[in-house]
């Protein structure tokens, strides 16, 4: 083994400069969320099989995939990487790889992304470890993890280098969290200038747009940048629902449903990310007065066959959503007591528990119509939601459901409130808020207001733009 430098000038524990081709374009194109990063990660490890540091990274990939099945070859890869720094001389930086990935399998990824937060400070230009650390941060919900390792890593970094702008894009997606929007823009649009491909930059700004009501321009901003994130994995997907968003606020349904149907679930995969981006919008389109049709049952199938994954309680939140928005109440209510019951060490189980099962059980309700008990099972986690993990948009499905409960309900006071906080939190600009207190007020002046208040909400909101 030798010592080469990356494309990032990371020191690095590999056989060749034909594998460090491959390993460059590892980590160019897990940091552009490319496609092609899995064939890349492949090629590299195939031109030098005792990478450990490769093999490190690989069994971290599977790990943010969430998938039960995927475990055993994560574990596979960590004994691989394990053996082969006992018999070659790794530096201490890909070290910590290993030993986040050892964490990680213990169900502490929160401990995996403290590994990685070393390996970066071991050598300020491992890009690739920064990278990871917000992922897992992103998946786990620490908001305040999320946003101090990506300044961390900028400052330690620098913008100069050849992905000086990913890493940006990452500090702009965790600015725009904790909810400083105007910096959030600045950076995500800056990451851009410096890494036309970053398409988490894009995404960053896409997110800052939602959150300030400025659904015109998301809608443009997402399709005029529609090349700069062509060559992505799932997130195009997840870029698209986010378009489909925009569509959605500004009333224009027919355009969110044709994305749904030809870019959002183009491809039937049962990735949770995919899952969760074709439910929530499901849903949403229903909350609109929109008749979804079949599409419902698809996602039904595929979330029935992950009831028993337990990988992530985002994923089971979601899939939740699909089972119970294709009528399978009975495996929606597997899954609640799964969740309720989970007695396994770490995070996830303690917000599966704490969380989860509420949240399941109030989709449920929903569903059944018990607009009372689900309001009141979604008031009740509403402070720590925060933490199964996702952003402000993702979750956003449960408050919109929160609010449609109470106004189904009746609770006017409550759904007065929530509402007026929502307006508040988005500078006063959404149409979800704007259309339903409108409504509402309009409803205040019939006779039976409590009674005239849930018609309203069960009206198609079309109506009313």
């Amino acid at each position: 083994m030798t010592i080469l430098h990356d494309a990032s000038g990371a020191r690095t524990t590999i056989a060749s400069p034909s594998a460090l081709l491959h390993w460059n374009a590892t980590i160019e194109q897990i940091l552009a969320h490319a496609a092609a990063a899995p064939a890349s990660l492949a090629a590299t490890l195939d031109a030098d099989p005792a990478f450990a540091l490769g093999h490190a990274a690989k069994g971290l990939m599977l790990l943010t995939l969430a998938r039960r099945e995927l475990i055993a070859d994560a574990a596979g890869e960590l004994a691989i990487a394990r053996r082969l720094a006992t018999e070659t001389s790794v530096t201490p930086r890909e070290r910590c790889y290993i030993g986040a990935l050892a964490f990680w399998l213990a169900r502490r990824p929160d401990l995996a992304a403290v590994r990685l937060d070393e390996a970066m400070a071991l050598d300020n230009r491992d890009v690739l470890a920064a990278k990871l650390v917000h992922a897992i941060r992103f998946m786990i919900g620490d908001l305040t993890g999320l946003l101090a390792s990506a300044r961390a890593h900028v400052a330690a970094h620098g913008t100069a280098s050849l992905h000086g702008g990913y890493l940006l894009g990452c500090l702009a997606f965790a600015t725009e969290e904790n909810g400083d929007l105007v910096q959030a823009e600045r950076l995500g649009r800056q990451a851009l200038e410096l890494s036309p491909h970053d398409a988490w930059g894009r995404h960053s700004v896409a997110h800052v747009m939602e959150m300030t009501g400025r659904a015109r321009e998301g809608a443009r901003w997402l399709a005029d940048g529609r090349e700069s994130w062509s060559h992505c994995n799932n997130l195009a997907f997840h870029l698209s629902w986010h378009e489909a968003l925009f569509h959605l606020e500004l009333g224009q349904y027919g355009a969110a449903l044709d994305l749904y149907d030809h870019d959002v679930r183009v491809r039937k995969t049962d990735d949770y990310r995919d899952i969760a981006n074709a439910a929530s919008l499901l849903q949403r389109l229903e909350f609109a007065g929109v008749e979804v049709g079949h599409r419902w049952h698809e996602l039904g199938d595929l979330a029935a066959d992950r009831i028993e994954d337990r990988m992530l309680v985002f994923a089971d939140l979601h899939y939740a959503l699909a089972l119970a928005g294709a009528g399978r109440d009975a495996e929606a209510g597997s899954l609640g007591l799964g969740l309720q019951h989970d007695s396994r060490p770490g995070h996830d189980a303690r917000m599966a528990r704490e969380v989860g099962a509420s949240v399941t059980d109030a989709i449920r309700a929903f569903r059944g119509r018990r607009y009372g008990e689900a309001a009141r099972l979604l008031m009740g986690v509403q402070t720590t939601l925060v933490q199964i993990g996702g952003s402000h948009a993702q979750r956003d499905i449960f408050e919109q459901m929160l609010i449609e409960s109470a106004i189904r309900d009746g609770d006017v006071a409550l759904a007065e409130r929530l509402l007026a906080q929502r307006l508040t939190s988005r500078d006063g600009h959404n149409q979800f808020a704007a259309d339903r207190l409108a409504a509402m007020a309009r409803s205040a002046r019939r006779p039976s207001g409590r009674v005239a208040a849930a018609l309203v909400a069960l009206a198609p909101s079309a109506a009313l733009h």
